[in-house]
C-alpha cells in the first residue's frame, strides 16, 4: 500500500537535542484538524506550571520505550484521532508516565531534580534534587519503584518521601536511561579514560550489583530485556545474554550496530545496521530471519506491532514482520517514536505526526516552536510520551500538553 504523495528515500537529519533549562519561548494556544491538517506554535510567553485547561489523560508510558523490550507499542492503547493543545509550559523534560502521573527532570542553573506531576496539569505534586544537571530522560517508572540515570551513575527515588532510596556504583559514560526488568536494573556505560565500557545488573530494591559484563567498544545504547535474556548492541555486532548469569548465549557479528538500540518482538530482535539496514534475528539462535531497506537512510528505532515494523526514514515505511516486505509508504518522513492501538506516532524535526496504520494516511500533524539559547535559535522534539487522551511532548518550547478537542 503507497500513501498518497509518497516519496524515495533520502537522508533525513536528525532532531537537535534541546536545553530546556534556558527556555526561551512558550505557550500558544493552537488547534490541529483531522485529515491529515495541523499547525504550529510560535513564540509567546513562557508559563509555568499548572496548565489549564486540564488534560484527560489514562493509562501509562513509563519508560523511553514504554517497556524493556524497546517495542514502544501499547496494543490495547487509544490513539489521538484529533487534537487541541492544552497547554505549554516550562515544567522539565521528557516524562515518564505511571500511577496517574508524570514523572521528568528539571534542571536549574545548578542541579537537576526528578519531580513528579498531576497528569492533566503538570504541577508539581513531589520533587527530589540531585547535585548534578547530567541526567539522561526520562526516568523508568516500575513496579512502585522510580528509577535514572546521570552521566555517571543510577538511582532509585523515594519521591513521596523527597529521598533518593539507593545510589548506585560509579560508572562514568552513562548515555541512556535505565532499563529496568524482573527486579533487576540494567545500566550501560560507554566508559572513560579509567573504566571500561561495559553492562551492569544492580537489585532494584538495594542497589547491590549483580553482576558486571565488560563490552565492546563506545556503544551506549539502552539494552533490551526479553525472558531471561538481556540483547545489547555493541562495535562487533549483537549479544545475547543470559539475565541471571551474564553468560553469553549467542553472539550475531554486525559491522556497524553500535548506535542501535534493539528491539524485541514476535521471537524476534531488531537492530539497525548501518551498512546492512534493518536486521532480524531470531532470539533463540541469533541467525538471520531477514534483512531489509540496505539502501535506505534509516532514522530512529523501529516501532515494533504483532502486525507491522515501522522504521523510520523519508518516507517512513511500514514492513511484514515475518519477512521485511514493504507493506505500507507513508507520505512523509518521520522517526518512529510509538504506537497506541492503532495510530503511529513520529517525528519530523520539529513537528510530531499521528498516522492511521491501517491505510497509512496522516490523521494531523502538530509543529511545535521555537527557543532562544544565547543568540541562537533552537527547534526540535527531544521525546514524545503518548497515552490514552493525551500526548507529552518535550520540545525546545517546552513541555506540550495536548489532547482531544474540547468541543
Amino acid at each position: 500500500m503507497v500513501a498518497p504523495n509518497a516519496r524515495k528515500y533520502v537522508t533525513h537529519p536528525r532532531t537537535r537535542r534541546r536545553a530546556l533549562q534556558a527556555l526561551g519561548t512558550g505557550l500558544a494556544a493552537t488547534l490541529a484538524g483531522c485529515g491529515g491538517g495541523g499547525s504550529r506554535t510560535d513564540t509567546g510567553v513562557s508559563a509555568e506550571p499548572p496548565g489549564s485547561p486540564a488534560l484527560e489523560a489514562a493509562g501509562t508510558w513509563p519508560s523511553h520505550r514504554y517497556d524493556a523490550t524497546n517495542a514502544a507499542v501499547v496494543a490495547d492503547g487509544t490513539g489521538l484521532p484529533d487534537i487541541e493543545t492544552y497547554w505549554i509550559l516550562d515544567a522539565g523534560d521528557v516524562p515518564a508516565v505511571a500511577n496517574g502521573a508524570l514523572y521528568n527532570w528539571h534542571t536549574d542553573t545548578s542541579r537537576t531534580g526528578l519531580t513528579r506531576r498531576d497528569s492533566g496539569t503538570a504541577a508539581e505534586t513531589g520533587h527530589v534534587s540531585l547535585a548534578v544537571t547530567g541526567t539522561n530522560s526520562p526516568p523508568t517508572v516500575v513496579d512502585g519503584g522510580v528509577y535514572g540515570t546521570d552521566a555517571e551513575r543510577a538511582y532509585r527515588f523515594d519521591v513521596a518521601g523527597d529521598a533518593i532510596r539507593w545510589r548506585g556504583p560509579e560508572m562514568p559514560g552513562v548515555r541512556a536511561p535505565p532499563t529496568v526488568a524482573g527486579g533487576v536494573v540494567y545500566v550501560r556505560t560507554r566508559g572513560d579514560e579509567n573504566t571500561d565500557a561495559h553492562l551492569r545488573a544492580l537489585d532494584a530494591e538495594t542497589g547491590a550489583t549483580r553482576w558486571r559484563h565488560e563490552t565492546t567498544g563506545e556503544a551506549g545504547s539502552p539494552v533490551a530485556v526479553s525472558g531471561d535474556t538481556v540483547y545489547l548492541t555493541g562495535e562487533d555486532g549483537i549479544h545475547a545474554i543470559e539475565t541471571r548469569t551474564a553468560e553469553t548465549r549467542w553472539h550475531r557479528a554486525l559491522s556497524d550496530v553500535r548506535g542501535s538500540t534493539p528491539v524485541v518482538s514476535n521471537e524476534t530482535v531488531f537492530v539497525v545496521d548501518d551498512a546492512a539496514g534493518l536486521v532480524a534475528v531470531d532470539v533463540r539462535t541469533g541467525e538471520d530471519r531477514w534483512r531489509a531497506l540496505g539502501d535506505a537512510a534509516i532514522v530512529g528505532t523501529p516501532v515494533v506491532a504483532g502486525d507491522a515494523v515501522h522504521v523510520g526514514g523519508d518516507p517512513l515505511v511500514s514492513l511484514d514482520p515475518s519477512d521485511g516486505r514493504v507493506v505500507t509508504e507513508f507520505g512523509e518522513a518521520g522517526r518512529p517514536v510509538g504506537r497506541r492501538g492503532g495510530t503511529l506516532y513520529a517525528v519530523d524535526r520539529d513537528t510530531l505526526r499521528a498516522f492511521d496504520v491501517a491505510d497509512g494516511r496522516q490523521r494531523w500533524w502538530y509543529g511545535t516552536g521555537s527557543a532562544n539559547i544565547g543568540d541562537t535559535v533552537v527547534r526540535g522534539i527531544d521525546g514524545v510520551t503518548p497515552v490514552d487522551g493525551a500526548v507529552y511532548i518535550s520540545a525546545a518550547d517546552g513541555l506540550h500538553g495536548i489532547g482531544r478537542p474540547r468541543s
